[in-house]
């Protein structure tokens, strides 16, 4: 018996402007209007944004134009004779293990403000997680910002305007069903700025710690990345290797606070600029090795049209994220990243057929991102009742 296909089902968002404009001109014409945010229902236990918030400005137009900056002499290019000789010795001390799956999903953010969701985009592709909708033609894969934001409570023009805070990070990489772990620095006299914490046991507690906690963090991401099924060389036997590493007892103690996860992580560093001598302020950039030698760490910067990959000192580093971003007033910090638990317990349990490697499905239901449509006529049942979502 033959059945009837899905019928996609209009997904309509709520309107980004208080007066419909259906093709702004530019930016100019945007800020003559009073822009309101109306974000979507945002269920996490802390909303992203608040109701009704007002738009920041957009950015005025610039005044030159540049090819590129240059680096400042404190850190050392990647590409430089310095910079290959700690990459050398990272490679030889398998402290840039992280470098390759990184490496392999590495892309330049789209626009000025966009360092932190390409920086999750990089980091999700490197996870091997599933978007469940399709990017372009059959294909499942983060392929730009938009996948991220056009179901999100954060207006892409808010974003486009003023970036995200690592609160923010946090939250789009929860509802991505990555499981994350923030944390910040502690201030200059040794004392935690203000934390936030809900006491219901998810990652987005954030508390500060020590530059000893941050290095060992670091030097844990590089050395054993997370690994999935669906990697093309994918070892059950390696997995439990790491899993063996991860949960040694001191490492145990020091590098997992707030998460359930075993395994590895990639971690991403949200700093200040003005604070490593750059121009601008607030980025992020996912971090890939460390040189034992120098005690640096690489930044691979995603907005690569300005600074190419460098290594920075892992004190100079973490000094960059204690200055307060301009959205929340506290300091910045770092992520560690985890794969969710139902991949890292499928990975060691069967081996996988070829189609589920490849994650064959029929495209008729999978929706294509940006189409306004949705496949799943419970959509919003799910979402209200999304573990992601849930604060259990």
């Amino acid at each position: 018996m033959q059945q009837t296909p899905l019928q996609p089902v209009e997904y309509q968002p709520d309107k980004l402007y208080k007066e419909t404009e259906l093709h702004p001109a530019s930016h100019q014409e945007i800020s003559q209007q009073q822009v309101i945010s109306q974000p979507k229902t945002c269920h996490l236990p802390s909303p992203l944004i608040e109701p009704n918030a007002p738009f920041p400005p957009p950015h005025p137009d610039p005044t030159y134009s540049f090819k590129k900056r240059v680096l400042p002499s404190n850190l050392a290019a990647f590409l430089s004779n310095e910079g290959k000789q700690r990459f050398l010795r990272a490679l030889t001390s398998n402290y840039a293990e992280s470098y390759y799956p990184l490496a392999q999903q590495f892309l330049n953010q789209s626009d000025p403000a966009y360092c932190g969701v390409t920086t999750l985009i990089i980091v999700l592709n490197a996870l091997a997680m599933d978007p469940n909708v399709r990017w372009r033609g059959g294909w499942r894969w983060y392929g730009d910002e938009s996948m991220l934001l056009e179901h999100c409570c954060l207006d892409e023009e808010r974003v486009r305007r003023e970036g995200i805070s690592i609160e923010m990070f946090g939250g789009l990489a929860r509802c991505q069903g990555v499981e994350v772990v923030l944390k910040r620095p502690l201030v200059n006299d040794n004392t935690a700025l203000p934390i936030e914490e809900n006491g219901d046991g998810n990652a987005h507690i954030v508390k500060a710690y020590g530059i000893d906690e941050f290095r060992r963090d670091v030097i844990q991401a590089v050395r054993t990345p997370p690994r999935t099924e669906l990697d093309d060389d994918f070892d059950a036997s390696e997995s439990e290797r790491i899993d063996s590493f991860c949960n040694d007892e001191l490492d145990r103690k020091s590098m997992h606070h707030g998460s359930n996860s075993t395994g590895g992580f990639f971690l991403v560093s949200s700093f200040s600029r003005r604070s490593l001598n750059q121009t601008g302020d607030g980025h992020f950039s996912p971090i890939a090795a460390y040189d034992e030698v120098t005690d640096s760490c690489l930044v691979m910067d995603v907005a690569r049209f300005k600074y190419a990959p460098y290594w920075v000192t892992v004190q100079d580093l973490y000094d960059a994220m204690i200055p307060p971003d301009s959205i929340t007033g506290m300091s910045r910090g770092w992520i560690l990243m985890y794969p969710p638990r139902a991949i890292q317990q499928r990975a060691k349990s069967v081996a996988m057929t070829l189609e589920e490697k490849e994650g064959k499905r029929p495209a008729a239901c999978v929706t294509v991102s940006g189409s306004g449509m949705t496949i799943c006529p419970v959509e919003k049942i799910k979402v209200t009742y999304c573990p992601v979502h849930s604060s259990e």
